[in-house]
Order: C-alpha cells, then structure tokens, then sequence
C-alpha cells in the first residue's frame, strides 16, 4: 500500500464502518433499555395513556361490541314487548328505539367505568404484564399477552376486556356479569417487521451492554477520527451517515405508524395507536431528531475545517472577530490555553459527547444545550490561539501531511 492507504488509514476506515454500522443498533438499543427493559420507566411512560379519550374510546368500543354481541338487546326486547302490547306491527315499533336505547345506557356504563380512577390500576396492572411479555418475546421466550404471529408482534386484550367488564358490572350493570368475553379473537396487531427474529438475536447479543453502546459507539467514531490523515473530511462524512441514519429510521417509524392506522382504522383503533406510538415512541423520535441535528453539525463542523477555498475564507473571517475578542483575556490564561489547545480540543470535544451519551436518552435539547457549549469552548481556545495563528495553522498543516 501507498503511503496515503498505510495502516493508519485502513484502521480510521475499517473503525469507522463498525461504528457506522452499530449506529442505528445503539440509538435503538439504548432508547429500548431506558424505556422497555426498565420496567418502571416503561410505566412511567405508558400508565398516563389510561386517561387518553382516545385509548378509553378504543378500549370502549371493543367492550361494548363484545356486551351487545352477547346480550343481544333487540331480541329480549321483542319479547319484553310482546307481553304487554298484542299488536305485532305496533311491538315492532317500539323494539327498535327501545333496543337502541339499551344499547345507549351499556355504553355509557362502559364510558363511565373507563374513566373512574379504577381503570387506570387496570391498565398500568396490563401494561406490567406486557412489559413482562415484550421481554419474554425478545429473548425468544414468548409468553403471556403479547405474541409473535409470523411477522407480527399481536397484543391479546382479553384480560383488559374482562378487567373492564367487572369494572362495568361494579358500576351497576349487573347483566355484564353473565356474559363470557371469548379468549381468542381479541389480538391487536402492535407493529409488523420480517426482522424480528434478527432483533431477538441482536438483543441477545446487545442487552448486557445496551446502556453503554452508543458511548462505544463514539469511542470507535473518535479513534476513527484520531487515526485518520484528513480528519475534517471523515468528521464531515460521519456527518452524513448519522443524518443519513436519524432521517431513514424516521421515515421507517411513520411508514409503519401509516400502515397500522391502515389496518387498524376500521376496528375503530387508529386513534388509539396514534396516542400510544406517539407517547411510547416519544424518546425514540427525539433522540433520533438529536441525532439529525448532530449529524448537520458534524457536517458544518467538517466541511469549515476542511481544505475548500469557501471554507477557507469562512474560517478565517471567524478567526479575524476571535483574534479581536483573543486580546480581552488575560495574558497568563492566553498563553496556557494557546500552549495546550491541541489537548484542551480533544478534551472539550470528549467530555461534551460523554455528557451526551452515558447520562439518561439523547435529547434534542440536549444537543442543542452542549453543542452551544461546544461552540463557545472551542471560540475560547481559537481566540487564545490567535497571536500565533499563522505558526500554529503551519503546524497543523505539517502534522496532517505527516500522519
């Protein structure tokens, strides 16, 4: 090889493909471990959705279908009727509004039992037990509520609807008591992927360490960086992969959000899907925003280190106003900073993306806050640079055409 392929090189690159790659896998993983396998969280996320109108209008609807189906209003009508009016056409009347009606008072019992403080201990009881399941289901073990019917992941609600159901028969609508809610036939389709037997393996492979993998993922991302010759270009190109990745699994997410609301529209629980994938989604969508918005600036970022002419003429209108603003801190501070500013860029850069990936989910306000932290940091070190910017940018030339 070349002197510009050596073994540097191939590293930079070779480090840079892995961390690429496990990308989308860490942004995933970690969204999952602070919201799925952390059961607490996973209630704290989902138990508010029990005073949603649209999941106690969803859940309403299918309790009340499964009591009419039962019940069969219109039939113990005609026969209430018949036995105080003789006349058939007059009895025939009267069975309709007198059904529908019936139907009326079922459904408002219904209503009113999802929205009593009781249905909330009812949901979040459900939601334990999914959560339990979805586990269950990721390390191949399915069991309890939640399924895998080929490529989809279904949801049996025939718990919740029994739930309801003596929730409606405490409320004073003791026929509700008589009636069996059927155990099959109650599955809810919570999303469909071919891939679900590839995420079971790489959760097997991942879980031990999903907190820490998108902070793995940077350490290989900055060695990447740290072994390359050109470092603004593969800054530039990480740029573009991490938008490239935030921007496709975005699109992924509505499509699938589409599909569903699709399918399930016409059982009356599209609404009911669109307040639960955007609550239980909510982290997912905004650390990937986060990392959109990384990305554009890695981009920005690389493309004004870089070689360009424009680039060129930009960087040094900006280093004009801090060689101004460089003359304002004191002498002693100056000359330390501009002695170390090499090391102090790497440590800035280091601990600002540590910050941003071991504590808690990335956030997009989180990469807003520390990336206007990261642009005053780096303002600082280049205004103390700029008595010998001339020397110091000779520098950096001679120590990039030598790596």
């Amino acid at each position: 090889m070349g002197r510009r392929w050596g073994a540097r090189s191939i590293a930079s690159l070779l480090i840079f493909i892995i961390a690429t790659v496990l990308t989308p896998i860490a942004v995933i993983g970690h969204w999952g471990h602070r919201t799925v396998t952390d059961a607490e969280q996973y209630i704290a996320t989902v138990g508010p959705l029990a005073s949603d109108p649209a999941i106690q209008q969803a859940v309403g609807q299918q309790v009340t279908k499964v009591l009419l189906e039962k019940v069969n209003t219109e039939e113990l009508v005609t026969g209430f009727v018949g036995n105080f009016v003789q006349n058939p056409a007059i009895a025939d009347r009267l069975v309709g509004p007198i059904s529908a009606g019936i139907d009326n008072l079922i459904g408002q019992a219904v209503d009113r039992a999802l929205a009593s403080p009781a249905f909330e201990t009812v949901w979040v009881k459900t939601n334990i037990a999914a959560q339990k399941s979805l586990m269950l289901l990721l390390e191949g073990k399915p069991a309890g509520i939640i399924q895998r019917n080929g490529d989809e992941v279904v949801l049996n609600t025939t718990e919740l609807l029994k739930a309801v159901q003596q929730q409606v028969v405490d409320a004073g609508l003791s026929v509700a008591a008589n009636i069996t809610i059927p155990e099959t036939g109650n599955e809810i389709v919570l999303f469909e992927t071919p891939l679900l037997g590839q995420i079971q393996t790489i959760y097997a492979f991942t879980s031990p360490v999903l907190m820490w993998l998108p902070l793995l993922v940077f350490a290989l991302f900055a060695l990447s960086i740290a072994l390359a010759r050109r470092r603004p270009r593969v800054v530039l190109t990480m740029g573009v992969f991490l938008a490239a990745w935030a921007v496709l699994l975005l699109i992924s997410m509505s499509s699938t959000e589409t599909v569903l609301q699709g399918k399930l529209g016409a059982t009356g629980l599209g609404l009911a899907l669109s307040a639960f994938w955007t609550t239980f989604f909510a982290y997912l969508v905004n650390g990937l925003q986060a990392i959109l918005l990384l990305g554009v600036g890695a981009v920005v970022v690389g493309w004004l280190a870089g070689r360009s002419r424009p680039a060129m003429l930009v960087r040094q209108h900006l280093c004009d106003g801090l060689q101004q603003i460089g003359t304002m801190i004191p002498l002693g501070i100056n000359t330390f900073v501009r002695s170390y500013s090499l090391f102090l860029r790497w440590a800035v850069a280091l601990v600002l993306f540590f910050i941003l990936t071991a504590f808690d989910t990335i956030s997009l306000v989180r990469v807003v806050w520390l990336g206007a932290l990261g642009v005053l940091l780096f303002a600082i070190i280049e205004a103390c640079n700029a008595p010998d910017r001339e020397i110091y940018a000779d520098v950096l030339v001679v120590e990039e055409t030598t790596l």
